[in-house]
Parts: C-alpha cells; sequence; structure tokens
C-alpha cells in the first residue's frame, strides 16, 4: 500500500514540475522586439552606497565595538537580511538585462551587437555574484548566531569566486548606459535611476 501511494505521489509531483516549467517558459520576457520600454519599468533600483556601507569593514567594526555580543548579532543578522535582498535586485536587474541583450544581439546593426554582448557579459558576472554571495548569506542566516562562535564578516562578501561584486554592477550600469544610448535623456536618467 505505502509503495502505491509514494509512486503516485511522485508521479504527481513530476506532473506538477513540469506544469510549472511550461508556465516558466510561457511566462519569459518578451522575446519579441524588446525595447526600453519593455526594460525599464521591470528594473528595481538598487543602492550601491547602501551596499558600500554594509561591506564596510570600519563601520562592522563601530559596531562589534560599540554592541554587546547579542545586540552585534542581531544587528549583523539584520544587515545580512538587508545585503541579501541588495543581492536579489542585483541578480533581477542582470536577468532582465541579459534577456534584452539576448533580442539585441540578433539586431542588423553591429554596434548594437557588440553593445548587447558586452551588456550580457556583465550581467552574467552580476548574477553569478549574486548566486554566490546568496547561498553564502543563507547558510548564514541558516545558521543560527547560537551555533557559530562569531558572526561572519559581511565585509567578506565584497568578493564571491574572484568577482568584487559592487565593481562589477558599476561596470554593468556602464554597459547598460552605452547600450541605452539612443534613449531620450530623461529616459536614460529614468534606466540609470532604476539601475
Amino acid at each position: 500500500m505505502f509503495s502505491i501511494i509514494f509512486t503516485w505521489l511522485i508521479v504527481a509531483w513530476g506532473a506538477l514540475s513540469c506544469i510549472y516549467m511550461l508556465r516558466c517558459a510561457w511566462t519569459r520576457f518578451p522575446k519579441r522586439d524588446v525595447d526600453a520600454d519593455d526594460v525599464i519599468p521591470f528594473l528595481y533600483p538598487v543602492d550601491l552606497s547602501l551596499a558600500e556601507s554594509l561591506l564596510d569593514p570600519a563601520a562592522e567594526f563601530g559596531f562589534r565595538w560599540k554592541m554587546g555580543p547579542l545586540q552585534f548579532r542581531e544587528a549583523q543578522r539584520k544587515r545580512m537580511r538587508l545585503y541579501l535582498e541588495v543581492t536579489r535586485r542585483m541578480a533581477h536587474n542582470a536577468k532582465v538585462l541579459v534577456q534584452f541583450a539576448d533580442a539585441e544581439k540578433n539586431s542588423c546593426d553591429p554596434r548594437r551587437a557588440s553593445l548587447a554582448s558586452i551588456l550580457q557579459e556583465r550581467a552574467i558576472e552580476v548574477r553569478l555574484y549574486s548566486a554566490l554571495t546568496g547561498i553564502k548569506l543563507r547558510f548564514w542566516l541558516l545558521l543560527r548566531a547560537d551555533i557559530l562562535n562569531s558572526m561572519p564578516a559581511l565585509a567578506h562578501l565584497r568578493t564571491a569566486g574572484e568577482i568584487d561584486g559592487l565593481q562589477t554592477y558599476g561596470a554593468l550600469k556602464t554597459a547598460a548606459a552605452a547600450a541605452f544610448m539612443k534613449l531620450p535623456p530623461d529616459e536614460l536618467a529614468s534606466l540609470t535611476r532604476n539601475l
């Protein structure tokens, strides 16, 4: 009896997985003539100065110095959750720009295709950094502070997989501004503000 129920659970799980994959494929970013109007509203603002302050070792040392161990652990966990949100936004924006670059690489204009290729490379680097950093942060947040002898330093997350996250995201913003150079100035300002 147990084996029959287990078999049907596996079949149901497989069917639901297929339905989910089809739904994801169906609702992906549009493949047709993607332009700036399809990109700018989908971007989430990323505050690089906030990320810089979260990764600042001097600020972290100041928190550690001023607070007691329990207060510091709570503050550090809050800072970890905040940086996790920053990396999620970075990953989302990179995903949107990768999909835009995919559409632009099919352009007849070789300059646009070249800029799209550079944009795609930078976006993939940001996605890789965000994935590696997100894994580390989730692991650290999963472990309660009681298990760890000391809280991990956020400053160590500036680089992941030999990729400097903030520098790479800055390069992504520069590549996006170059790829969208034909935009009117107000829309270009909106793009850089949303990135």
